[in-house]
C-alpha cells in the first residue's frame, strides 16, 4: 500500500483535479489511499468569513461562503456533471457542508466569539469539500475512489487547532475503516488536516496537517511509502524562489529533512516526519506539474555520504534575546532559573548560546514577549534584537568537512552576525542575521555551498 497526499495547489482547479487522479490511476497496483488537502486558498477564505462574523458583518460572510462553494460546484462541473446523479449527489453533500458552515457562523456573529471547537468545524469544511468532489471525480474517470469521512480514522486528544493523534485508537480506525475497502481494490479518499475526539468532535492538525494526517494513515495502517505530491520536483538545496538554480535533493534522510522544514523549507511540515520515522516508512516528494521527475526520497538512512551541506534555508520573523548577568559566574542553578521563566510563559526557544556571563536565544513566537522581558528584568540585563532571520545549512557532521565552515564565513563577509551556533550532531549551523541581509545571506552560502565547479550532485 502507498498513501498518496496532494496539497491546495495540485488540486486547485478541474484541470488540476484531473491530472491528480491520473497519478492515482497509474498506481492502482500499489493500492493507494489518497489524502487531499483544501482547494487552495479556500482554508484562508473560511478563517476571513469566522473573522468576518465575529465582527457581526453577515454581508461579507455570506459573500465569502457563496464564492466558496460556486469555487466547488464550477470544479464540478467541469469534472461531474457528465453523470447527472453523481452532479446531484455531489450537490446535495455540498450544500449539506455549507449550512453547517452558515449554522456555525450565525452562532458566532449573536455571540461575537470564536471557539477554538467551532473554529475547526468551519476550516475543516474545506478538506471535506474536497475530498468529496475528488472521490466523485474519481469515479467519473473509472478509478472507484470511495470518500471516507477522517473523522471516523483519525481519532485525536481535545487539543482544537492543533490536536495530536491518538495512534492506538487511529491504527485501529484506519484497519476497521480502510483496509476492507482496498482489499475490494477501491482507492479511500479523505480530507487531510481534520480528525476527532472520542466523542466526535471534529479537530484539526495545525499549519502542515494534510502533510500530517498522510504521515498518521501511511503508519496506522502499515503503509510501504507516502508520497506527498506538491507543486515543485522535491526538497531543494534552497527555497527556488530565492535561487532559481537551486537543485533536487535525490536522497535525503529523516533528521535532516526534518531540520529543513524546521528552518524554513515549506515542501514537508515538521511534524509529517514523525509517525513515518517510528515505522520506518519512507516518504517521496513529488510535482504533480511534472510527474516524470523522481523527487525526493527521505529515509532512515539518507544519502550514502556520511557528511557535507545538503541545503541551506532561512527562517524569517526570529526575535533574539539577549540576557547578561555577572550573577552566572560560578552559580549553579542560573540557567534554570532563567529558562523556567521561559517555561512558564510558553515561550519556545530555537536557538541557545552562552558564555560565562550572558546567554543568547532565539524566539519566534513574541505573543508573550513584553511578559518575558519584565519577568527576565529582575534576574538579567536583557536586550531585544527584532526582525532577524536564522540561515541554517543543513547536513551531516557538517564540520567533518574541513572546507564546510571557511566556505561559509568567507561567503557571509560585510553581512553582520547577531549570533550562530552549531548544533553537537553537526546537522545544523545557523547564523542569525538582519532580515534585510537574509537574502543575501542565502545567495553568497548557497553560491559558496553548492554552486562551485566542484561541488558534487546532491
Amino acid at each position: 500500500m502507498i498513501v498518496i497526499k496532494f496539497g491546495g495547489t495540485s488540486v486547485g482547479n478541474a484541470d488540476r483535479v484531473a491530472n491528480a487522479i491520473d497519478i492515482v490511476a497509474a498506481r492502482r497496483e500499489q493500492k493507494p489511499i489518497v489524502v487531499v488537502s483544501a482547494l487552495a486558498g479556500v482554508t484562508n477564505e473560511l478563517v476571513a468569513a469566522l473573522e468576518a462574523a465575529r465582527a457581526g458583518d453577515g454581508e461579507r460572510v455570506d459573500k465569502i461562503i457563496a464564492d466558496v462553494r460556486q469555487r466547488h460546484e464550477d470544479v464540478a462541473v467541469r469534472l461531474v456533471q457528465q453523470k447527472i446523479d453523481f452532479f446531484e449527489s455531489f450537490t446535495r453533500q455540498l450544500d449539506k457542508q455549507i449550512e453547517q458552515i452558515h449554522t456555525i457562523l450565525r452562532g458566532i456573529t449573536l455571540l461575537g466569539e470564536i471557539t477554538a471547537r467551532a473554529k475547526d468545524k468551519v476550516v475543516s469544511i474545506g478538506e471535506k469539500l474536497s475530498s468529496v468532489l475528488f472521490a466523485y471525480s474519481m469515479m467519473m474517470r473509472a478509478v472507484p475512489g470511495e470518500h471516507v469521512h477522517s473523522e471516523e480514522v483519525v481519532i485525536t486528544d481535545e487539543r482544537f487547532g492543533e490536536a495530536r493523534p491518538l495512534m492506538g485508537e487511529t491504527r485501529a480506525a484506519a484497519r476497521r475503516v480502510l483496509l476492507p475497502l482496498v482489499e475490494r481494490n477501491l482507492v479511500p479518499v479523505l480530507g487531510g488536516f481534520i480528525g476527532s475526539t472520542r466523542d466526535g468532535a471534529t479537530t484539526t492538525l495545525g499549519r502542515g496537517g494534510s502533510d500530517y494526517s498522510a504521515a498518521i494513515i501511511g503508519a496506522a495502517v502499515g503503509a510501504d511509502e507516502i508520497q506527498i505530491w506538491t507543486d515543485v520536483d522535491g526538497m531543494m538545496t534552497c527555497d527556488p524562489r530565492l535561487i532559481p538554480n537551486a537543485r533536487v535533493i535525490d536522497t535525503i534522510s529523516y533528521v535532516e529533512a526534518a531540520e529543513l522544514a524546521w528552518f524554513g523549507a515549506k515542501v514537508l511540515h515538521p511534524k509529517t516526519i514523525a509517525p513515518a520515522v517510528e515505522q520506518n516508512i519512507p516518504v517521496r516528494v513529488l510535482n504533480t506539474h511534472n510527474v516524470s521527475s523522481p523527487g525526493t526520497l527521505v529515509t532512515r538512512a539518507g544519502d550514502t555520504r556520511d557528511h557535507g551541506a545538503r541545503a541551506v534555508a532561512v527562517k524569517r520573523g526570529v526575535t533574539v534575546v539577549n540576557m547578561t548577568s555577572s550573577q552566572m559566574l560560578g552559580a549553579h542553578g542560573f540557567l534554570a532559573k532563567l529558562f523556567a521563566i521561559f517555561e512558564q510563559l510558553q515561550v519556545s526557544v530555537d536557538l541557545i548560546t552562552t558564555s560565562e556571563v550572558s546567554v543568547s536565544v532565539t524566539i519566534d513566537d513574541k505573543h508573550n514577549l513584553k511578559q518575558l522581558v519584565e519577568r527576565l528584568a529582575p534576574v538579567a540585563s536583557v536586550e531585544v534584537m527584532e526582525n532577524q532571520s536564522i540561515v541554517a545549512v543543513v547536513g551531516r557532521n557538517l564540520m567533518r568537512d574541513s572546507e564546510v565552515g571557511a566556505k561559509i564565513f568567507t561567503a557571509l563577509r560585510g553581512v553582520p552576525m547577531s549570533m550562530f551556533a552549531l548544533g553537537t550532531s553537526g546537522l545544523n549551523l545557523s547564523i542569525v542575521v538582519d532580515e534585510k541581509d537574509a537574502d543575501r545571506a542565502v545567495k553568497s552560502i548557497h553560491e559558496a555551498l553548492f554552486e562551485t565547479p566542484l561541488r558534487a550532485a546532491v
